[in-house]
């Protein structure tokens, strides 16, 4: 972390360092986000360029890129205005918000890995889908972790019938998908995660997050 700091004094104009260091901390962060924060993910981050420094990220927990040079520059711009970088509570902060997702990954892995061993090539399927009509137009839509959970709205969501024609996974057997021939649709004015399908049509579907009967 010292030498990320002391890298960016020495490289950086005393004009840049005065600029950034009188900005408020978030905004001065957010600011150089898409410059010198991509800078340091596509020359430090990436393709394990520094793998001195994603080694030391990784044992304080710390993977996403994108956490990695956020608390870079935090901590360059705490120590501009001579205070404490506390590294800790940073790091602390990154990890709380990663929490609740990792959790709900986990859980939706178990429930994958469930329903692939549940259904045979051959079976009926029928999957429920949230539909968003925000843009003016129907799409079945799948939430991210951490926030998942929805209640079915029959008379706006999406239920699909059909008959498992395939089922394979992909790297890890929790990455698991199934190919769907569909034979019933609840509303065909219904595009599928941004793709029209029509009854008869094949469709391949991740089983994370999805729900199935």
């Amino acid at each position: 972390m010292d030498e990320s700091i002391l890298y960016f004094q020495q490289q950086l104009t005393p004009a840049e360092l005065d600029s950034f260091k009188n900005k408020p901390e978030s905004d001065a962060v957010i600011e150089l986000h898409q410059s010198t924060g991509q800078w340091i993910r596509n020359n430090w981050v990436y393709g394990d360029r520094d793998t001195a420094l994603k080694n030391y990220f990784k044992a304080l927990g710390i993977y996403a890129p994108d956490d990695i040079s956020s608390i870079i520059l935090t901590s360059l711009h705490r120590t501009l205005n001579k205070k404490e970088i506390e590294l800790e509570k940073q790091v602390e902060t990154y990890k709380a918000y990663w929490q609740p997702i990792i959790d709900c990954r986990e859980k939706q892995k178990i429930q994958a890995v469930s329903t692939y061993k549940k259904f045979k090539v051959g079976d009926n399927i029928t999957l429920y889908m949230p539909v968003d009509t925000s843009e003016g137009n129907r799409n079945a839509i799948l939430y991210n972790c951490p926030t998942t959970e929805w209640v079915f709205n029959e008379k706006k969501d999406l239920i699909l019938k059909g008959i498992v024609t395939k089922k394979y996974f992909i790297n890890d057997t929790a990455n698991a998908f199934f190919t769907v021939r569909v034979t019933y649709l609840n509303r065909k004015d219904t595009r599928i995660l941004m793709e029209q399908v029509q009854i008869g049509n094949e469709k391949n579907f991740s089983l994370t997050g999805l729900k199935i009967e």
